[in-house]
């Protein structure tokens, strides 16, 4: 209810100007660690403006990782990696932190979801088939761990590369 008010009150404010989709897109990593927030910015990118996925992508670079961790912020992240513009951003976002790091996400309540998608978009594609390889090497030495977890889902996709 209340993400629906502060979707009409912007919508309002800047369609006099047609800067909607700017402000939410420059203002997207605070919008993002906010639960009211978050759905402003789940909002903007339903729309499928590319510009605007990428820009949302682009302003939460090096941020991916940290909001997938969280309810709200995993839902935005599982949202960029359905174009493959922003896609890209995010997996090699991934693929560029930690392992332990990496692990912890698989294994988190809400970053199992962000993984699984990440491995399902980038298998789907072969232009991006790169990136799922490389999710799968770095994962693919914990899938033990993985197994008997909340990364289950994930620990199976790994195994079906075998």
């Amino acid at each position: 209810m209340y993400e629906h008010t502060i979707i009409h009150a912007l919508q309002l404010m800047c369609d006099q100007h047609g800067c909607y989709i700017e402000v939410v897109t420059h203002n997207t990593l605070h919008l993002s660690k906010d639960p009211y927030g978050s759905f402003v910015v789940q909002h903007v990118l339903k729309l499928c403006d590319l510009h605007c996925t990428y820009n949302t992508a682009v302003n939460l670079g090096g941020h991916c990782v940290e909001l997938s961790f969280k309810k709200y912020g995993s839902y935005i992240v599982e949202k960029l990696l359905e174009t493959e513009e922003s896609m890209i951003l995010v997996v090699a976002e991934l693929l560029e932190c930690k392992v332990d790091r990496l692990m912890r996400l698989a294994r988190s309540e809400y970053g199992k979801f962000v993984v699984v998608k990440a491995l399902r978009v980038t298998q789907e594609e072969m232009i991006t088939a790169y990136l799922f390889w490389g999710l799968v090497h770095k994962l693919m030495p914990f899938h033990h761990l993985l197994r008997n977890s909340r990364g289950s889902t994930i620990a199976a996709i790994l195994e079906s590369t075998c």
